[in-house]
């Protein structure tokens, strides 16, 4: 028997790590049915593990904390290992009401509703009939606990608040969802957690899950703070992600958010993005500087010959025609396969005519249509070469210009370049 009690004691100073135990008036009993409790669940044998633990629990629910976060284990092997549904869900109410009996002899309430949240989460979430149960429960954690209540804590209290909405109708207002909303938003970015962006995310999805927005209360809630001060980079990511999934890319906070976050993390997409923005609202100025920057930033030949190729496009659409060809030639430069920049410099030759002509000679005026060909034929547009065929000089208006077929000629304007003089095909 004293080999048994100094066995005993020695794996109680092991499993409470010399927390202090309050033994009942039975001490012998209670020291036996701990070393059960806890050999059981160490070897996985719950269910032999259940009976001494439910006689410490009713004789000595303050013996120790230990009691509870091993009776946490415990009833978490009982529940994935029942087969029973009945049994199981027994089992997770057992649970959780051991949480708030921890709280009632050992409080601590802050960690333990949090411990109690989580788990709750994990089991009711697909039971519409206890959503109202699992919002109370996270209600109650957030009260305790908002700063120790953990990040997934705080994803999941915003997806029991949409899944209680989705079943029960609208018992939370709006408002009160964007207040829980920016709530965990701000403790989110007061943790800095490494997968604080990713978290901030979930919130943004599930918001939007959750309640309809429009720009006017996007403007209100978010976007007029933030103009208050832009010097909040999660804020602005926030407003960015609201303003996207509503469709508000018109509104003044969007553009000065998007500015903010290319400030202190600068990025293609962004850039390009502003860029296309200051187009929209007719900026050129600040366009093509967003639109350098964005070339600046690309890493690879591949991604800078696609934003020369999108900056010359956008030269073409305001009608600066040199300064499109050179940003379709610097995409050549990057990638001589992209046909796409030479079919952009046949646009601007083809499109050239009237502002070139002199009115004075068919051939030399004609000549851009010689220029566009040569561009086409490079980006092997056979469509586009006979389409512009048909606009080339006759053989009789370039004998009447003391020219031959084969030559070359310079073609003026701001195009200047040597091209091979060529007859309309129907007059060869």
């Amino acid at each position: 028997m004293k080999l048994l009690l100094i066995l005993i004691n020695a794996c109680l100073t092991t499993a409470v790590s010399a927390q202090e135990i309050n033994w009942p008036e039975d001490t012998v009993q209670a020291q036996t049915n701990w070393v059960l409790f806890t050999d059981g669940v160490r070897a996985k044998t719950y269910a032999e593990a259940l009976e001494p633990f439910r006689w410490l629990l009713d004789q000595a629910p303050d013996l120790t904390p230990a009691l509870y976060i091993q009776g946490e284990k415990l009833f978490k092997g009982l529940v994935a290992g029942a087969d029973d549904p009945a049994q199981q869900a027994e089992y997770q109410q057992q649970q959780l009401n051991l949480y708030d009996q921890r709280i009632q002899y050992f409080s601590d309430e802050a960690k333990v509703m949090n411990r109690k949240a989580y788990a709750a989460y994990q089991y009711y979430r697909d039971k519409p009939e206890k959503y109202a149960e699992l919002l109370k429960i996270f209600e109650q954690a957030f009260q305790v606990s908002q700063q120790q209540l953990s990040s997934a804590n705080l994803v999941a209290y915003l997806d029991v608040i949409r899944r209680y909405r989705k079943a029960r109708g609208g018992e939370l207002s709006d408002e009160e969802v964007l207040q829980r909303y920016d709530q965990f938003s701000q403790l989110l970015q007061q943790k800095a957690e490494p997968d604080a962006k990713e978290k901030q995310e979930m919130l943004d999805k599930l918001l939007i899950a959750t309640i309809t927005l429009g720009c006017v209360t996007i403007q209100e809630k978010f976007g007029d703070p933030f103009l208050q001060d832009t010097t909040q980079l999660d804020r602005a990511k926030k407003v960015i992600a609201l303003a996207l999934a509503y469709q508000c890319s018109d509104a003044p906070f969007f553009m000065t958010a998007l500015r903010v976050v290319f400030q202190y993390e600068p990025s293609v997409g962004t850039a390009k993005t502003i860029a296309k923005l200051y187009e929209a609202r007719e900026n050129p100025q600040n366009a093509e500087s967003y639109w350098q920057q964005a070339i600046n930033l690309a890493e690879d030949s591949e991604e800078k010959a696609y934003l020369w190729y999108s900056l010359a496009q956008y030269y073409q659409r305001n009608n600066h025609k040199p300064q499109a060809r050179e940003a379709a030639r610097q995409a050549l430069r990057q990638d001589a396969s992209l046909s796409e920049a030479h079919k952009l410099i046949g646009d601007l030759y083809f499109s050239s005519f009237e502002e070139c002509k002199g009115g004075k000679l068919i051939v030399q005026d004609r000549a851009v249509y010689w220029a566009a060909y040569e561009m086409y034929q490079r980006a092997g547009r056979s469509d586009l070469m006979q389409q512009v065929e048909q606009q080339f000089p006759t053989m009789e208006q370039i004998f009447q210009e003391d020219l031959k077929k084969g030559e070359t000629m310079q073609v003026g304007c701001w195009i200047n370049e040597e091209v091979v003089i060529r007859p309309r095909p129907s007059s060869s």
